[in-house]
């Protein structure tokens, strides 16, 4: 826990000794002066006498409740940050206390690093308070004096005081530079051409939202946006450069550094101007983007910190043309390269869309066979009186328009593979052959009386219930257990949402080659759409969905109206702040996780609360895994 800036006092509340002693050992190590209170009595007495800018307070105590020392608090000095302590299970308590201007609120037992996050914050908000508090008596000085240009300025503030309470609220790098980019746009003449920040190490540049990802920028344009310590005219050697690397449209351009005073900038906004333009909305700008700058630096950091582990811990996004890092996945990639190598029958389960023919493919390209042929046949393609021909082929004058002997798929599939898709829908005659294919590798042709040993393997696949289709009598036992020597079960895309982000990408380059377009990104509200969806048709509704979105997009990333009709109707419907607080919860604790790529770790993190809070919260609103 470093790097805190601190107000100097804070007090604890609290009825229990060994938390009193804990607290006031970890804040002193932080060069905080501590005061402690044994109970909400004496707290109050020690805060009008201190006025410590601070104050943790435990909920639960004897007499005086934490909720209640909070109102007495705000009732003394409305500005003071109060973070309450709950147990686990009172999120009802914290929302109060958040209802009741509590700065924050941490769980019990105290993380170190939960604290020094609320810590942060209330220490956000009492410099920021402070900061408007000095700006708003310089213009109330100035306004004495009837300007009311400075009236504005101060209304303006208090906007940008709202803005950094939003910004502080979102949680990704793309929606806080998505805001700071309509804001200034919104609120000033200018034109904001493009947003550039430092990544962690302070090595590249991430630019938003003309070019997407990081760029090859030249040294110059590097040194320019680290450098910077206060707006300045981009003269034309350096507009010059920054345009080879950054389409930005014509007209004078301004760089206005990211940063708080005294600190070095965690980026740069690059402005167009125009002539007329005054210091004054210069200014405003720079104090817009000065809000930003904690919020900014935490997602840079989790940005930086997800892409770490994904690397540490290896995740797999790609097995062969199948796609997706979900742990049912993984597990689905183990098994295939297990079985690869075997003859054994395998039958792939799974909804419709899922992927059943992929996984089939996979098998045999990973097998000794992969020089064989691969053979498919779409079961449920055929009519009854044709299927039996289609797979074991016919004799010359074996029946009406049998003008030549004809090889079935069996035969065209010796020494490879054949994949029997939709194996639930073969007719019972059929069923009785493909027995003996199985259990002696020989079959007749219809109409033949010879038989004809094949060396193949077969692998099957259905979107049916097998088990039911033998209690109802329409598919044989004997048959269910010879196909049923390894199952492998294809997960639904609601059960690993996780994976969309990743199939979406995919599907994003395979259309845009397609269509020789350069989509570069998707905007955060069409993926929260698509997060929200439950995806009946699976991972090919998916793909048709996104080579829709492609297709429609004028730009070069895909916003929510190009995408189709029914979905932006299913968007409409996401639960706004009038749906109430359970509603809110279970979206929140959705997208967050849909953030993580389905960690939950790193989601509790994001939360700030414990992980079996978050798994009894997933439990409580039906969320899958």
């Amino acid at each position: 826990m470093q790097g805190i800036q601190h107000a100097g006092k804070i007090l604890i509340i609290d009825d229990e000794p060994g938390i009193l002693k804990m607290l006031r050992l970890l804040l002193r190590a932080l060069d905080y002066e501590v005061l402690t209170a044994f109970g909400g009595v004496e707290g109050l007495e020690i805060f009008r006498k201190e006025e410590p800018p601070i104050v943790l307070t435990d909920v639960r105590m004897p007499g005086m409740s934490g909720i209640d020392v909070l109102k007495r608090l705000k009732e003394i000095n409305p500005d003071v940050q109060v973070i309450v302590v709950t147990g686990h299970g009172e999120m009802e308590t914290a929302i109060q206390a958040l209802q009741l201007e509590a700065s924050d609120f941490i769980t019990k037992p105290v993380q170190g690093q939960a604290l020094e996050v609320a810590l942060k914050r209330a220490n956000e908000k009492i410099r920021m308070k402070r900061q408007i508090q000095n700006y708003t008596r310089q213009l109330e000085t100035i306004v004495d004096e009837a300007t009311e240009d400075l009236a504005q300025s101060c209304r303006r503030l208090e906007t940008f005081y709202e803005i950094s309470q939003r910004v502080g609220e979102m949680s990704s790098l793309g929606q806080i530079l998505d805001f700071l980019h309509q804001e200034i746009t919104s609120i000033t003449q200018f034109g904001c051409s493009a947003i550039l920040i430092l990544d962690g190490p302070r090595e590249a540049l991430i630019a938003y939202p003309l070019v997407q990802g990081r760029q090859a920028f030249t040294e110059d344009v590097m040194a320019a946006v680290k450098e910077l310590s206060h707006w300045r005219a981009l003269n034309a050697d350096e507009e010059k450069r920054f345009r080879a690397t950054i389409p930005v449209p014509a007209g004078r351009l301004v760089l206005v550094p990211i940063a708080r005073e005294g600190e070095p900038p965690v980026g740069a906004a690059v402005i167009t101007i125009p002539p007329e333009a005054s210091e004054d909305e210069l200014r405003l700008v720079s104090l817009l983007l000065s809000q930003a700058v904690g919020a900014i630096g935490r997602a840079v950091v989790q940005e930086e910190e997800l892409k770490t582990l994904r690397r540490i811990v290896g995740v797999q996004e790609h097995f062969g043309d199948l796609i997706g890092r979900h742990e049912k996945m993984r597990q689905i990639y183990k098994l295939i390269a297990n079985v690869a190598e075997s003859d054994a029958t395998v039958l792939i389960l799974g909804e419709s869309g899922t992927g059943k023919e992929l996984v089939a493919r996979r098998i045999h390209e990973l097998s000794s066979r992969k020089d064989g042929a691969f053979i498919t046949i779409n079961c449920a393609a055929y009519p009854e009186t044709l299927i039996e021909s289609e797979l074991f082929g016919h004799e010359k004058g074996s029946f009406t328009g049998a003008t030549h002997t004809r090889k079935g798929c069996f035969e065209l599939a010796s020494g490879g593979t054949i994949f029997l898709d939709e194996i639930g829908e073969v007719s019972p005659a059929a069923q009785v052959k493909l027995l003996r294919v199985l259990q002696f590798k020989e079959f007749q042709r219809v109409g033949g009386e010879a038989s004809i040993k094949v060396d193949v393997r077969v692998l099957a696949a259905t979107s049916r219930n097998l088990r039911r289709e033998m209690e109802l009598g329409t598919f044989r036992e004997d048959l269910f257990y010879r196909l049923h020597v390894i199952p492998v079960i294809i997960p639904p895309l609601r059960e690993r949402i996780s994976d969309l982000q990743p199939l979406v990408e995919h599907f994003i380059q395979k259309f845009s080659e397609q269509s020789n377009k350069k989509i570069l990104d998707i905007m955060p509200d069409v993926l929260s759409i698509l997060m929200n969806h439950r995806w009946p048709g699976n991972v090919r509704e998916l793909e048709n969905v996104v080579e829709h979105a492609v297709i429609l997009a004028r730009g070069d990333v895909i916003q929510v109206g190009d995408l189709p009709a029914y979905l932006r109707e299913n968007g409409r419907q996401i639960p706004s702040a009038g749906d109430g607080l359970e509603e809110m919860e279970k979206q929140h604790l959705i997208r967050v996780l849909g953030e993580c790529q389905g960690n939950k770790i790193q989601a509790a993190r994001r939360l700030k609360i414990s992980r079996s809070t978050l798994y009894r919260k997933m439990e409580l609103y039906g969320i899958q895994d």
